[in-house]
């Protein structure tokens, strides 16, 4: 069965290259022109799909990662406020530990 498709595909294909090589120039040139635009079509096609799929695993990984990062910050802080060593106070969502507050030294 799959030498019988092969050799028909084969029979096919090479039909189609003896009636293209028997085209006048110009018809020979518009077919050209005509394969080689379903031809770009497709690549943009497959292009579009592949960049999409890429983009969705881009994004889904962007998120996951960022939850995993305020999780971890969100633990760290828990933890730090229940150490009584630091001290500080919440601006919004942003932790400022009293300790930033000291003047510098100069040097």
């Amino acid at each position: 069965m799959l030498h019988t498709l092969l050799a028909a595909t084969g029979l096919a294909l090479c039909i189609a290259l003896g009636v293209h090589m028997a085209l006048p120039y110009r018809a020979r040139s518009r077919v050209d022109a005509g394969l080689a635009r379903i031809v770009t079509w497709v690549q943009a096609q497959a292009a579009r799909a592949t960049l999409w799929r890429r983009h969705q695993r881009q994004t889904r990984a962007a998120a996951l990662e960022a939850e995993r990062v305020i999780r971890r910050a969100r633990e760290s802080a828990l933890h730090d406020a229940r150490d009584s060593r630091i001290d500080g106070e919440w601006t919004g969502n942003v932790y400022r530990p009293k300790s930033f507050d000291k003047p510098k030294k100069p040097h």
